[in-house]
This record gives structure tokens, C-alpha cells and sequence, in this order.
């Protein structure tokens, strides 16, 4: 074998091995191709609050006709679990089938959302960040009890936004997000007796790394704010959501013409 032809057969090889290495780090778990029917809408509310006090607050009375409309167009609001297992295993769901779930744990979620959600009695869930849990930051958090109150009602079921909703995840050590992961899975676990399996990146801002390592740490299911099916994601831990505020009325046609 001649000399350069034996050191092209090397560096083809080198690049083989190299990219078999990337594929293999880089692979996040697939939703199941079944998850692609219906079409199925998670949607995200912040906190519920008689008046606005941040611009990405809803008022008690939008978040009342939100629901009815809910109710009244004839949508099946599902448990988060019932679409993991939708997602994962390609379990059936009902037909125009919505997620509701909630980040950063505002004190009005308790107040306010939590008795119309018991009023129509649609599931929902609770994405938190376990440092600040009744805290006061520039909001107040639910505490704890607050927490455990809503979770014994059978419809409300609390998960992950991390221990400390870091600005910007990516910009952190593989070290520091697996911290931010395990000490939030270890919070609620201790304090709400059950390990989370669903993680909300904070500000929306993650890449495929810290993806991966939620993946890698306990977490079945990732959700951004990147509206679209929750069924077509690209992976388990890049789920869509539709933020309500700009997006509520366009899940709801989406949803309705999908299915």
C-alpha cells in the first residue's frame, strides 16, 4: 500500500470515528412517530394576578374567559403525564388535546389560577424553581404548603425550572447545569415526595448540551417556548409550548384544525 494513499485511508477513518463520536453525544431521545396525531398544544401562563404587575402577568378575568373557552370549544385538557406517555410510548390521547402548565411559581398561580382550574377541573402543571419556592424576588412564590395544597387536589402536579433559573444555561460548566438539575430534583423530591420528570429551561435559552444532559440527569421531557405540535418537537427534551400571551387563540385554531 502506498504511502499517501495509506494516510487518506487513515484521516477517512479518523473522520468516521469522529463523526460516529459526535452522533453518539449528540442523539437526544426521539418522541415516539405516533406522538405526530392529534395535534396536541401545551400552553404556558406566568402568574395570575387580579391587575398586571409585569407585562408577562394575566389577569384573573382573561384567565377566566381563557378557560371557558377552553370548556366551551369542546378541548380535552390532559394531565402532563398522559402526554409524556403520549410522547414517549405513543399511548393514545383524546381528540383536540391541550397541556396547561405554569412557570416560575407566582404566588397569584395559587390564588387565583388554582380555584378555576378546580371550577372546570382541568389538570395542570407547575414548573418551579425550587430555590425561590416562597421566596420574594421581584414577585412572591408560592411556599411549599401552597404547593403540596395544590398537588392534593389530584389536578395540579409540580416539576422543574431548576434550583436557581440561571439566566442563561449554556453559558454554564457541565458541572454547574447538572447542579442546577439534580439539586431541584433532589428539592422536590424531599419536599413534595415524588422525583420530577419534566424540566422547563429558564428564559427560554438552551442548546442541545444542556439538553442532553437533562436527558442524561432524570429529566424524560424538556419544554421550551417555541410554539408548534408538542407531537412534531425534534426531540423528548425540545417540546413545544405556545406562550398564551401572544399565541392562546392561534393554539386553540391549531389544535382544532390538526385534529
Amino acid at each position: 500500500m502506498n504511502a499517501p494513499f495509506f494516510r487518506a485511508l487513515v484521516a477517512c477513518a479518523v473522520l468516521a470515528l469522529g463523526a460516529t463520536r459526535l452522533s453518539a453525544q449528540s442523539a437526544l431521545p426521539q418522541i415516539d412517530p405516533k406522538g405526530h396525531v392529534p395535534y396536541v398544544a401545551v400552553l404556558v401562563w406566568h402568574d395570575v394576578l387580579p391587575g398586571k404587575e409585569v407585562w408577562f402577568d394575566t389577569t384573573t378575568a382573561t384567565f377566566a374567559q381563557q378557560l371557558d373557552a377552553i370548556a366551551k370549544g369542546g378541548f380535552h385538557v390532559i394531565p402532563l403525564a398522559a402526554l409524556r406517555d403520549h410522547l414517549v410510548r405513543g399511548t393514545p390521547i383524546p381528540s383536540k388535546p391541550l397541556v396547561l402548565t405554569f412557570d416560575d411559581n407566582g404566588s397569584g398561580i395559587y390564588r387565583c389560577a388554582f380555584p378555576l382550574l378546580l371550577k372546570h377541573r382541568f389538570p395542570a402543571t407547575l414548573f418551579v424553581h425550587t430555590n425561590f419556592v416562597g421566596k420574594t424576588t421581584s414577585k412572591h412564590h408560592n411556599s411549599w404548603d401552597d404547593l403540596r395544597a395544590m398537588e392534593r387536589s389530584g389536578l395540579i402536579d409540580v416539576q422543574s425550572q431548576t434550583a436557581n433559573h440561571p439566566p442563561d444555561l449554556t453559558k454554564l460548566s457541565d458541572a454547574d447545569v447538572i447542579h442546577e438539575y439534580r439539586l431541584s430534583a433532589f428539592s422536590l423530591e424531599r419536599r413534595l415526595g415524588h422525583k420530577p420528570y419534566a424540566i422547563v429551561y429558564p428564559y427560554d435559552v438552551y442548546d442541545e448540551r444542556v439538553a442532553r444532559l437533562a436527558a442524561q440527569n432524570g429529566y424524560t421531557l424538556g419544554f421550551s417556548e417555541d410554539y408548534g405540535n408538542a407531537g412534531a418537537s425534534d426531540s423528548l427534551l425540545e417540546i413545544h409550548r405556545y406562550s398564551i400571551l401572544t399565541r392562546f387563540d392561534q393554539a386553540l385554531a391549531d389544535v382544532a384544525a390538526g385534529s
